[in-house]
């Protein structure tokens, strides 16, 4: 992961190669596959741009982790209140909290917010209702 700014990506140098190595070897267009590794955080032009020129695969790693870690994190702090000990929670001093800290619980809602982030990449692919 970088500060913004720090790496600019430029997928014209995908169609560059493309070409390049189209008019070396007299191949037909686009005879490279590319695969756009660090692709987290990129915004979905320059995505749609680098799959324009071949790029096939898209690494987002990065984006994936942040987005699991999103759901556990905004658990705890809606519940944040039912965290504090096994019993007691502003519902009564003896109301039990097993349910809210049922590590199954958590993983559920990073599940979520991972899916909600792979819906977001197959969109900025153009993958979705491809195969239909």
């Amino acid at each position: 992961m970088y500060s913004p700014g720090n790496v600019q990506l430029r997928p014209e140098i995908l169609k560059n190669s493309q070409v390049y190595i189209q008019e070396k070897f007299g191949t037909g267009e686009k005879p490279v596959y590319f695969v756009f590794h660090g692709g987290s955080g990129s915004p979905q032009h320059q995505i749609r741009e680098a799959i324009s020129y071949g790029a096939i695969k898209m690494n987002i790693d990065t984006d994936l982790q942040w987005a699991f870690w999103e759901g556990v994190l905004d658990n705890y702090k809606a519940k944040e209140a039912y965290l504090q000990a096994q019993l007691g929670n502003p519902e009564g001093a003896d109301k039990p909290n097993k349910k809210y800290y049922d590590p199954r619980v958590w993983l559920r809602k990073g599940e979520e917010t991972f899916i909600k982030r792979l819906t977001v990449a197959f969109e900025d692919l153009n993958c979705v209702n491809r195969n239909a």
